[in-house]
């Protein structure tokens, strides 16, 4: 509602802040009501901590105030939690504020962070604009005028408050007393020793559910360092039952500046340690522990300087070695070294992708602990010139974390780090410290390192119970592929919901298995935490986002190149030159890059199964067939192949007429739902509806099984397309409707549209592409491909000529690339466009015309696929010979048909309509 301004006081010569009413809100009753309300509450209150009402007007509505220098406790809270000496300090005067706020009979009820702004002589309570008396009703009221933000939950509506903070008497709209605000205080003291909200979700719905039905996770599991003290008056003060919560802010002051006693006299033993205080460094060592390491005063040594490294040297981590009998350092340690490393675009490291091949060769399981011996071996088997092996031990109460770089070929040590640390959420930045020198010491300029180097609880997370989930999930991608992966990746946002990585690589987690809604969430929330991670992360989200959630393919392609050209070396991972074999080039129809880029990231990588699909199926899909099979047995002779390359060859077996490659690939994937569709798609592109449809139900229920629900809508709604192309009305209307009803993704929707379009439903077709159009305004599928031919579908078959074939102008453009549906032939195929721009002419009798168009779709074999617009293109070929007079070669068009339908049923409309026809041009002269 307000809108503040800096200002001179002319008559006390003093600077002070003008509040008035924003742009374009008018003054009504109300907004006058809340101005006047504000002024009364603040001015008649006294106190330090309270921000000052000098003045108020009416004429225009305004009100004078204290100039508050500093910064809200909202924006400080940004940067994560605040130590126990600043919070006893900022909350024991909070309290007192409150406290003189409920003496003089008036409760704040929207205290929050963005209230309190911290300044150089403590907190001030603002923003009076919803105080009332105590006492009185909150039905009615109107919620604060502070902007509504995703990331504080303002909700406007019947209830005053900021939806995150209330209390849930206020969300019940009962009679209010002060017990509502010191609820609120409850959560903004959470937030302050955890660094989130005790009550959190997607939308305030979940919120004001979990404020009125679930307990909050306890603070000290948040942050370890939060003690016991802490948490009860935390805990006191979120009593759902305010009978049962502390009943006066008094009290609430008491207890904190007791605890605050406590704190100042022994350093935080009691509550959290404060920021900068740190454990005598140097101490006397037990002769056991002495024997083990040696430990400078200032925490580091080294032995000598390790030799820079060339462009071709690379680099083998080990695993940590763990002599705490504390598992959580297992597999989090060496993933976080990984991380801080790949942020340089000096260093390069062996991929765990090698690591496991190599370990294949050396006869031991994909499992097999990565000890300092074993990755010497690696080390000597990949020509690489340095391994890293650490090592964490405990010390008295505290850690030692050390690093140890050796020659690869004789295993001299090279260069040694240690450090001591206080505590276990001290590791992750004192690698980070580590990793910075070493990368100094290894040939990389202290330039590049300054810019390239984001401490590793920033780049990844705090948390290294996140992190080892993290480690875990990486790895499960690389043995079991993505589902396997999911909930470990699950496990490391529930434990740090700010780990953007994880939630990124969720996202793509996600993509993979078909699941785009859940995918598009996961990458959305790792795009709004990006500037939590280093650049090279930064660009990896950047791509995902684009990919996954704005569809913006043009961009996510130039992320990736920009990403390349900003780090070269190529053992990054994920790597943005095998990322450009994938969807995001082929979707906007660079094949030659596509191809490139895979053969490059193979040559670089022989043992990433991905990077062969990728490389066949862009072959595949620009009819280089015999390429595409030879790709895929260089896979099988690395025993690397996926069911995505199964997929790959059954296609190439369709195109070919291969029924007996065809049968093989099936019984070697029979519980793929994958497999299951591209029999559907195949069955139904010959004619035999029946068990295309028991194919169809195969791959839905097998999707259904495995939690993949939007696949399985996606099934559903291939299956109401080729049902309507088929000419079975009734049914494309029933999948598309069923379809919908599992999921709104955006290709579920797409198909399901296109289903209602060609069964003659252009009302439900085109509510879907204006939903289409809303919801992924960037997205190039949906601009260029999507809505065009849902528009064009919309025009009445005998007008479509120049109204359709204009609103399909705009599809050429990416005409010949992938879709969202023919990337990897997991849905539907391509060129969907271009039946309807010949069917369109066609009707407008321009035949010549639509042969081109029909003709495109044959001479496209692989964009096609087994999608069965691959058969029915020789019917309209044939119909658009026929209207051009060249029967001749209309005839061999209806015969292609035939041949591929010789086993069809013989009842499905198509089938009927193109024998009829035929029949007829058999009795025509040529």
């Amino acid at each position: 509602m307000g809108e503040v301004y800096r200002a001179r006081d002319t008559r006390l010569d003093r600077v002070v802040a003008i509040k008035v009413l924003a742009d374009g809100v008018a003054p009504s009753a109300h907004t006058l009501e809340r101005f006047q309300r504000e002024a009364r509450a603040a001015s008649a209150l006294n106190h330090p901590n309270i921000c000052t009402i000098h003045d108020v007007g009416t004429d225009p509505p305004f009100i004078a105030m204290e100039l508050l220098d500093g910064e809200t406790l909202q924006q400080r809270l940004a940067r994560g939690p605040i130590d126990a000496i600043a919070c006893g300090t900022i909350a024991v005067a909070l309290a007192d504020a409150l406290d003189a706020a409920h003496s003089s009979g008036i409760v704040h009820r929207d205290i929050k962070p963005a209230n309190i702004v911290l300044t150089t002589r403590g907190p001030k309570i603002l923003d009076f604009g919803l105080a009332k008396a105590s006492v009185t009703s909150a039905a009615g009221a109107n919620a604060s005028g502070t902007r509504a933000t995703e990331a504080f939950l303002t909700q406007p509506g019947d209830v005053a408050g900021t939806v995150a903070y209330m209390s849930p008497e206020q969300i019940r709209a009962v009679p209010l007393d002060a017990r509502t605000d010191l609820f609120s205080f409850g959560v903004v003291l959470y937030e302050m020793v955890t660094g989130m909200r005790p009550f959190r979700g997607d939308s305030s719905g979940m919120v004001l559910d979990c404020i009125l039905n679930r307990t909050h996770v306890p603070p000290a599991r948040v942050n370890p360092d939060v003690s016991t003290e802490w948490a009860r008056v935390i805990d006191k003060c979120l009593e759902k039952d305010r009978e049962l919560r502390y009943q006066h802010a008094s009290d609430i002051r008491t207890d904190l500046q007791r605890l605050q006693r406590d704190t100042d006299s022994s350093h935080a033993t009691s509550g959290i340690r404060p920021a900068g205080v740190r454990p005598a460094r140097w101490r006397a060592i037990v002769p056991a522990a002495a024997a083990l390491v040696a430990v400078v005063a200032a925490g580091y040594v080294y032995l000598h300087r390790a030799p820079a490294l060339t462009d071709t040297d690379t680099i083998v981590l080990a695993d940590f070695e763990n002599t705490t009998g504390d598992a959580v350092f297992d597999d989090a340690l060496r993933q976080g070294l990984s991380v801080d490393l790949q942020q340089s675009p000096f260093l390069s490291l062996i991929s765990d992708a090698q690591v496991q091949r190599q370990l294949a060769l050396m006869g031991k399981p994909k499992e097999t602990p990565l000890s300092a011996d074993v990755v010497q071996q690696v080390c000597e088997r990949t020509a690489s010139a340095l391994v890293l092996d650490g090592s964490i031990a405990r010390l008295g109460t505290e850690y030692v974390l050390g690093l140890r770089a050796r020659n690869c070929s004789s295993g001299s040590v090279l260069d040694r780090e240690q450090v001591q640390v206080a505590k276990k959420e001290d590791l992750l930045n004192a690698l980070s410290e580590i990793a910075r020198k070493l990368r100094t010491r290894l040939g990389e300029s202290r330039a590049t390192v300054d810019r390239h180097s984001t401490p590793l609880a920033d780049a990844t997370t705090s948390s290294l119970e996140a992190l080892k989930a993290y480690s875990i999930g990486a790895k499960m991608v690389l043995s079991s592929g993505n589902r396997a992966a999911t909930p470990f990746l699950r496990r490391a946002v529930d434990i740090d919901p700010t780990f953007a990585m994880a939630h990124a690589h969720l996202g793509l987690s996600y993509s993979s298995n078909g699941e785009s809604v859940l995918s598009a969430e996961s990458t959305t929330r790792a795009w709004r935490l990006r500037d939590r991670v280093s650049d090279r992360e930064r660009f990896f989200i950047d791509f995902t986002y684009d990919r996954e959630v704005t569809g913006n393919l043009e961009k996510a392609y130039q992320t990736l190149e920009l990403w390349l050209q900003t780090y070269p070396r190529g053992n990054q991972n994920p790597k943005p030159l095998s990322l450009l074999g994938g969807l995001s080039t082929h979707g906007t129809g660079r094949f030659d890059r596509a191809i490139d880029a895979s053969t490059k990231s193979i040559e670089a990588d022989p043992d990433v199964a991905l990077l062969y699909s990728n490389l066949a199926h862009s072959y595949l899909l620009t009819d280089r067939f015999a390429d595409a099979e030879t790709t895929l047995q260089r896979a099988v002779d690395r025993k690397l192949e996926l069911t995505e390359s199964l997929v790959t060859r059954y296609i190439i077996a369709v195109l070919k007429g291969d029924t007996e490659q065809m049968d093989r690939l099936a019984g070697r994937a029979t519980g793929s739902h994958e497999m299951a569709n591209a029999e559907a798609l195949a069955l139904a592109r010959s004619g035999r509806l029946a068990l295309a449809r028991r194919s169809s139900g195969r791959a839905m229920d097998l999707a259904a099984q495995n939690g993949e629900r939007e696949a399985a809508a996606t099934y559903q709604a291939a299956r109401a397309v080729w049902e309507a192309l088929c000419g079975n009305d009734a049914e494309g209307k029933h999948n598309a409707i069923a379809a919908l009803a599992r999921s709104n993704g955006r290709d579920v929707e797409y198909a399901s549209a296109l289903g209602f379009a060609l069964s003659g439903d252009t009302s439900r077709s085109q509510s879907l592409a204006d939903d289409l159009e809303r919801r992924f305004p960037q997205d190039t599928f949906v601009t260029f491909t999507y809505v065009p031919t849902l528009r064009a579908l919309s025009v009445p078959l005998d007008g479509r000529s120049t109204v359709a074939v204009d609103r399909l102008q705009l599809a050429r453009r990416y005409e010949l690339a992938v879709t969202g549906l023919n990337f990897n032939h997991t849905y539907l195929g391509g060129l969907h466009s271009a039946y309807v721009r010949g069917e369109a002419l066609l009707a407008g009798h321009e035949p010549a015309k639509a042969a081109v168009e029909f003709q495109k779709i044959l001479d496209h074999r692989g964009l096609v696929g087994a999608d069965p617009i691959g058969a029915l293109a020789h019917v309209q070929l044939g119909r658009a010979l026929a209207s051009s007079g060249d029967v001749t070669r209309a005839k061999a068009a209806y015969q292609d048909f035939l041949t591929l339908w010789k086993d069809a049923d013989s009842d499905v409309p198509i089938l009927r309509q193109a024998k009829s026809e035929y029949l007829q041009l058999t009795r025509r002269t040529p």
